[in-house]
């Protein structure tokens, strides 16, 4: 079901995205034309669990802040969000994913890397991502951006696959570093890592296919430190029309399946 579900919104992704950089004038496409799988609210396959997985981080996370932990397949959530500049999305689009994660109270992180896990049709991507860090979003604003900036782009492969995609790594140094504080009660900050196919490196064009991970296991699959915020991701997309909604639920940008917490992570000092 999930298979034939997903060429369903692989056609609706570039059948009207390319009348969209053909000229056409209605921006706002429907929402099952950015996510993986559509569908109604969603029932939880995996019971909570308050305490994180001891798993040892990513060979890709070091010296390692937090993982949110891996993609599950085969779980009835499993889901993923476009995010990217380009690809079927044309040269002028462009849609983001903020996952959000939380400085423990007391602390202060010093971040020096980002990265996210994507399903993708293509194996190279433009050697420039950008990234950024931001505050206080909430829905229908974006907060106040902390630091932003770009980067050299790695793009490698998890091993795992689903709906069809590969899964990459796509990472990226924070250079100069970024100070965030916890303060008295915990503070929670917004993280996205953009990819972007808009040059020729980029082996799919604009055909190209990006869906951020989500990640439905509390804790999560070989997640590392902290567990993070759930249900407080947000999607922003002047392309679609959408100016900073939360990802999950059923009336999210996922049409209610998955995406209460994305696959990515943190690299840095405490």
């Amino acid at each position: 079901m999930k298979k034939l579900l997903l060429l369903v919104t692989l056609v609706a992704v570039l059948v009207p995205l390319f009348a969209v950089s053909a000229g056409a004038q209605e921006v706002k496409k429907a929402l099952s034309d950015y996510v993986l799988v559509p569908g109604s609210a969603p029932v939880m396959a995996i019971p909570f669990k308050p305490s994180p997985d001891k798993s040892k981080p990513p060979s890709y996370c070091k010296p390692c802040l937090f993982y949110t932990g891996d993609l599950n397949s085969s779980s009835s959530e499993a889901n993923g969000l476009f995010n990217a500049a380009g690809g079927a999305l044309g040269s002028s689009g462009s849609a983001y994913v903020y996952g959000a994660f939380t400085v423990p109270k007391g602390k202060t992180w010093t971040i020096t890397g980002l990265f996210i896990n994507t399903l993708s049709n293509a194996s190279a991507v433009d050697s420039t991502v950008t990234w950024d860090i931001r505050k206080g979003v909430t829905s229908g604003s974006g907060g106040t951006d902390v630091k932003s900036g770009k980067g050299s782009d790695t793009w490698k492969t998890t091993g795992r696959s689903a709906f069809g995609l590969t899964e990459y790594t796509n990472g990226v140094a924070v250079k100069p570093s970024v100070k965030l504080k916890g303060g008295s009660k915990g503070t929670t900050y917004w993280m996205n890592v953009l990819t972007s196919c808009l040059t020729s490196t980029c082996t799919e064009g604009s055909s190209g296919l990006f869906y951020e991970s989500d990640q439905e296991s509390q804790p999560g699959i070989n997640q590392y430190g902290p567990n993070m915020p759930w249900d407080d991701s947000f999607f922003n997309s002047a392309t679609f029309g959408y100016t900073w909604v939360l990802t999950n639920g059923s009336s999210g940008p996922c049409g209610g399946i998955g995406c209460d917490q994305f696959s990515m992570g943190a690299e840095g000092k405490q």
